[in-house]
C-alpha cells in the first residue's frame, strides 16, 4: 500500500467516524449497533458543521493525485470523493431547509429500521427504541426550527409522512407495551413521539412557502449530479434528446412485438391480459410472496448467476407512512455492516383504500407482470445486489449507492428474464418493452423537471399518456422524481451501459453469462464507466 493510499484511507476513516457522531441515527443503520440507542441533534448548527467537514475531506482527498491510485483503491476514491460532493452539493442548496420530509423521515427511519432490523429480536432492540422516542421530539423541534420556505410538495408529503408514523407507532408501540418492563413509561414516551409528529406537520405547514418548483436543482446542479452519480458526460438538452429518441425506438419495438398477436393494439393485450388475471387467492401480497420463490428458483437453475449462502428475502406490504412514497414495490436493502442479510420487498397495494369497485379493480391490475417487479426488487436485482455489496472486502465500497450500477442491474435483470424464458408467457416481452418505455420516459422527466422547463403536473400527464399510469400511481413516481434528481433516468441508461459491456465481454471475448453477470456484481454501486477505467488502471 503506498503512502498517497494510506493517507486517502487515513482521511475517509477520520470523515466516516466524524459524520457517525454527527448522525449516529444514520450510522445505526449501516449496521453500526453501537449507535442503536443514539439520534442526533439535528438544528441548524450540526447541518453546518457536516458542511464543513466536508468541505475539509474533500479538499484533503482532491489533494492526492489520481494518478496514485490504481483499480480497487481508484474506485474507492472516486466513489467517496463524489459521495461527498454530492452530499455537499445538497447540504449547500440547504435541502436541510427546504425540505421538511428529510426530518420526518429521519425521526421515522430511527424507529423503523430498528423494528424490521431487530423484529425477531424486539426484547433485544426496545432499549435502543425507548432512547430513541425520547429523544424524538426534541430531534423534530431542531428539524422544524431549521425549515425556511418550504418546497410546497415536500411538506405536503411530510405531512402525509407524518399521519402515517403516527399509525405505525400506535400499531407497533402495542406490540412492544407487553415487552416493556415500565409499560407506563413507554406509554408516556410512545405518546410524546406521536405528539411530536402531529406537532412537526403542523408547524412546518403554517412555515411561509417557497417556490412550488423548488425542488429544481437547476441546469448546472443537475449536469453536475449527471457526472458525480452516473459517470456519464451529457447535458440536459442531450439527456432530453436521447430520452425522447429512446422512447420512440421502444415504441417500434413494442409495436413489432404486438403485431405478434394479431391487429390489437399492445395496450389492448395488455389490458385484456390483465382483465383476466387475478391474485391467487385474491391477495396481491400472497401473488407477490409466491411469485418471488418461484422466480429465484428459475434464476437458480439456469445457474445465471451465483447466489450467495445466507441471504433471506422478506416479501411484506408497505407501511403506512411509507405508502405515499411507492406506487407499486419497492425494496429495503440490509445494513451494509449488519451479520444479517436479510431483505425486505415492499408492495404497495393501493386499492385497499378505495371504495369504488372499479377503481379498485384498476390498481389492483397495475400489478399484472408482477414477476418482472419480483425479478427486479429480489431475485437476481436488488436483493442479490445489495447481499453480495455487503460483502464487499472495501468498506468504503460497501456505502456507495450509485443508482446507474444498482438500477441498470436490475433492467439488465427484466431483460435477461425474457431472454433466458426465466419469465415466460405470452405477454412477457410486451410487458417488458412496456416498462422499457415507461424508464425511457423518465429519462425526459428527470432532466426536464430539474432544469425548470417541466412541471409537476406535466411529469404526471405524461406517464399517464405515455406509460398509461393511473393518476395516483403517475403522482408517485413523480413524488419521488422531485427529491431523486438523475435516479429516475438511471434505470435505462444503466441497462444501456451494461449491455454495452455485455456485447464486449460475453458476445466479442467469450464470457459466460453467469461469469459476466458475477463480475459485474463484484464491484459494488459503482458507475460502469468508471469500472471500465479502473480496469485498464490496474497496474501490472
Amino acid at each position: 500500500m503506498t503512502a498517497d493510499v494510506r493517507a486517502f484511507r487515513r482521511i475517509a476513516d477520520a470523515y466516516l467516524e466524524e459524520t457517525n457522531q454527527l448522525f449516529p441515527h444514520e450510522a445505526s443503520a449501516l449496521g453500526l449497533a453501537e449507535f442503536n440507542s443514539e439520534i442526533g441533534r439535528n438544528d441548524a448548527g450540526t447541518h453546518l458543521r457536516h458542511r464543513k467537514l466536508l468541505v475539509s475531506a474533500i479538499e484533503e482527498i482532491e489533494d492526492l493525485p489520481d494518478t496514485a491510485f490504481h483499480g480497487d483503491d481508484w474506485l474507492d476514491r472516486r466513489g467517496l470523493l463524489a459521495l461527498l460532493r454530492t452530499a455537499l452539493f445538497f447540504n449547500q442548496r440547504e435541502r436541510w431547509r427546504i425540505d421538511p420530509q428529510m426530518h420526518s423521515d429521519a425521526a421515522i427511519d430511527s424507529v423503523f429500521n430498528l423494528a424490521i432490523r431487530y423484529s425477531d429480536r424486539l426484547p433485544l432492540i426496545l432499549p435502543a427504541i425507548e432512547s430513541r422516542l425520547a429523544r424524538l421530539p426534541y430531534f423534530l423541534e431542531a428539524g422544524a426550527a431549521c425549515v425556511r420556505r418550504p418546497v410546497p410538495l415536500w411538506t405536503k408529503l411530510a405531512g402525509k409522512a407524518c399521519a402515517g408514523a403516527e399509525k405505525f407507532l400506535v400499531e407497533f408501540g402495542a406490540q412492544l407495551m407487553p415487552l416493556s418492563a415500565t409499560p407506563e413509561k413507554f406509554a408516556q414516551l410512545l405518546a410524546g413521539a406521536v405528539g411530536a409528529f402531529r406537532a412537526f406537520a403542523a408547524e412546518t405547514a403554517r412555515k411561509p412557502a417557497g417556490p412550488a418548483n423548488g425542488y429544481a436543482v437547476g441546469r448546472e446542479g443537475f449536469e453536475f449530479l449527471v457526472r458525480e452519480r452516473t459517470g456519464l458526460q451529457y447535458t440536459a438538452r442531450e439527456l432530453n434528446a436521447l430520452g425522447a429518441r429512446l422512447v420512440a425506438k421502444t415504441k417500434l419495438d413494442i409495436d413489432r412485438e404486438a403485431r405478434r398477436f394479431g391487429r390489437r393494439t399492445s395496450a389492448q393485450i395488455l389490458d385484456e391480459a390483465a382483465e383476466r388475471w387475478t391474485p391467487r387467492g385474491g391477495s396481491v401480497l400472497e401473488e407477490y410472496q409466491a411469485a418471488t420463490g418461484e422466480i429465484s428458483r428459475r434464476f437458480q437453475k439456469a445457474g445465471l448467476v451465483t447466489f450467495p449462502k445466507g441471504e433471506r428475502c422478506k416479501v411484506l406490504p408497505v407501511p403506512p407512512f411509507m405508502r405515499h412514497q411507492f406506487p407499486t414495490a419497492a425494496y429495503h436493502s440490509p445494513a451494509p455492516f449488519d451479520r444479517d442479510q436479510t431483505g425486505i420487498f415492499w408492495v404497495n397495494d393501493l386499492s385497499g383504500g378505495v371504495r369504488d369497485a372499479k377503481k379498485a379493480a384498476a390498481e389492483i391490475r397495475q400489478h399484472f407482470g408482477m414477476e418482472f417487479t419480483c425479478a427486479h426488487e429480489a431475485y437476481p436485482g436488488h436483493h442479490l445486489q445489495h447481499v453480495i455489496q455487503n460483502k464487499h472486502r472495501s468498506k468504503f465500497r460497501r456505502l456507495f449507492h450509485h443508482a446507474i450500477y444498482y438500477e441498470g442491474w436490475t433492467l439488465w435483470c427484466e431483460k435477461m428474464a425474457v431472454d433466458e424464458r426465466v419469465i415466460d408467457f405470452p405477454e412477457a416481452r410486451l410487458i417488458q418493452l412496456h416498462d422499457a418505455l415507461w424508464r425511457a420516459h423518465r429519462i425526459g422527466i428527470d432532466s426536464s423537471l430539474h432544469d425548470g422547463t417541466l412541471t409537476f403536473a406535466g411529469a404526471c400527464k405524461r406517464l399517464r399518456d405515455g406509460a398509461g399510469f393511473t393518476a395516483a400511481r403517475a403522482e408517485g413516481d413523480v413524488n419521488w422524481y422531485t427529491s431523486s434528481p438523475t435516479v429516475p433516468m438511471s434505470y435505462l441508461l444503466g441497462r444501456l451501459e451494461v449491455e454495452r459491456l455485455h456485447e464486449r465481454f460475453v458476445r466479442d471475448s467469450g464470457w459466460t453469462l453467469r461469469c459476466f453477470n458475477d463480475w459485474m456484481l463484484s464491484f459494488g454501486a459503482i458507475p460502469w464507466s468508471w469500472i471500465v477505467k479502473s480496469e485498464s488502471r490496474r497496474l501490472p
